[in-house]
């Protein structure tokens, strides 16, 4: 005997894709963090080479004009290093979020279709 209920297939299917759908956003956030790790150590690397290249250059200073003109040069290499590296990993996070929650973003838009339907 098979007693079927009105509606309870289309909720079935609405806890499955919910359920689909945040499987997606957990991968895609695990994909994220990856990135965004990555992106870090690239920048760690990157300033650690150019810490190694400024003591270099420092100790190959031979004048008091010289070591002023250097360290000018480097402090305006610095600020602009770090803006960069800052916009890169401020616009990966920005697109890291919007893909982790759009799965979820389109399931709010689902059920708000199903109520407003029903209603």
């Amino acid at each position: 005997m098979s007693i079927k209920i009105e509606g309870f297939e289309k909720f079935v299917a609405l806890g499955k894709d919910n359920a689909d759908a945040i499987a997606k956003s957990g991968a895609a956030t695990v994909k994220a963090f990856e990135e965004i790790s990555k992106a870090q150590q690239a920048v760690v690397a990157k300033n650690v080479e150019k810490a190694d290249a400024v003591v270099k250059a420092i100790f190959a200073v031979k004048s008091p004009a010289e070591f002023a003109d250097l360290q000018g040069k480097l402090a305006r290499e610095s600020i602009e290093a770090a803006i960069a590296d800052s916009r890169k990993l401020a616009e990966l996070t920005t697109a890291a979020f919007t893909a982790a929650f759009e799965p979820i973003s389109a399931r709010f838009a689902a059920f708000q279709a199903l109520t407003k339907h029903a209603a």
